[in-house]
């Protein structure tokens, strides 16, 4: 753990710190205006916060993966939209020894500045800790990745939902853990199910909580479809003035139809399915999203 907890002491960390800091020196101009204060001062005051937000959604979303690596028998395509303009979600595809591969899909509580902030201590942590993960073991990743976090950095009712997993492109087996994340969805001749066997406390609950492995074989032509809460609540109002959730029996549906296509056909699918079914609002929640086909 002392390893994993100095690992965060590297540009992704010290990112971080320029997010609080540029954040906190924002908000102070604007507490140090008086209520007399004229309003070119405050609509100043305003324009730059804005531009900090701006500033740390830059950061935060080069975090992200700039391109997903080529795996041999497989395609991979990304959907990601943020609601602010920084975002707590985060996914990530990242290389392990014995040419296996490492997938993670994290969604933090909460949305704008201070999630963007845990996203890239998780991120940072995720790089340091994953690749060295010998024993493969998804579960003990997230064991070892909550006691972290719950240790220093995920207060105040603050959590993160994970998904994590290990493939091996060679025998295509994919043993995964999760910790409280919504079930990706796998399409396989023509029926949809969810890949629910796993579960867990998301991190941040129960800084001893364990998590299990489960594994499964992929076959040819096998879509699965990982993805944040921010694509099945995308919301929109319905009679009465009640929201009406996207929901996963339309994922499911548009993804019944995405049998035979490539992966980014397929978020292209869900991303147009999204923006009919909300009107093309803007979102409420981060949505992201991750579709991997075993293609030969």
């Amino acid at each position: 753990m002392r390893r994993a907890t100095r690992s965060l002491d590297n540009g992704a960390a010290r990112a971080s710190l320029f997010i609080l800091v540029m954040t906190m020196a924002m908000q102070q101009k604007l507490i140090a205006l008086q209520p007399d204060a004229a309003d070119a001062r405050l609509a100043t005051a305003l324009e730059a916060l804005d531009h900090a937000r701006k500033a740390v959604g830059e950061i935060q979303r080069s975090l992200l993966p700039a391109s997903l690596p080529e795996i041999p028998g497989f395609e991979m395509s990304p959907y990601y939209r943020a609601s602010q303009h920084a975002s707590g979600d985060y996914y990530d595809v990242v290389p392990l020894i014995d040419n296996q591969w490492g997938f993670v899909m994290a969604d933090v509580s909460g949305h704008g500045i201070p999630a963007a902030v845990i996203m890239t201590v998780m991120r940072t942590l995720i790089h340091a800790e994953l690749p060295s993960n010998r024993d493969k073991s998804t579960g003990k990743f997230l064991e070892h990745v909550n006691s972290v976090m719950s240790e220093t950095y995920l207060r105040d009712d603050r959590f993160v939902t994970v998904w994590a997993a290990v493939l091996n492109p060679v025998s295509r087996r994919l043993t995964y853990a999760s910790a409280g994340h919504n079930p990706p969805r796998l399409l396989r001749g023509g029926s949809v199910f969810a890949l629910d066997a796993a579960g867990g406390f998301p991190l941040g609950i129960d800084p001893a909580a364990t998590y299990e492995d489960v594994g499964i074989t992929l076959e040819t032509g096998d879509l699965l479809v990982i993805y944040t809460d921010g694509i099945t609540e995308a919301m929109r109002s319905g009679s009465d003035d009640d929201l009406e959730l996207f929901g996963t029996e339309r994922l499911d549906q548009v993804l019944g139809e995405s049998s035979y296509e490539r992966t980014c056909d397929c978020t292209e699918r869900v991303r147009t399915a999204i923006a009919k079914f909300t009107g093309d609002a803007a979102p409420t929640d981060d949505q992201t999203m991750l579709v991997l086909r075993a293609s030969q």
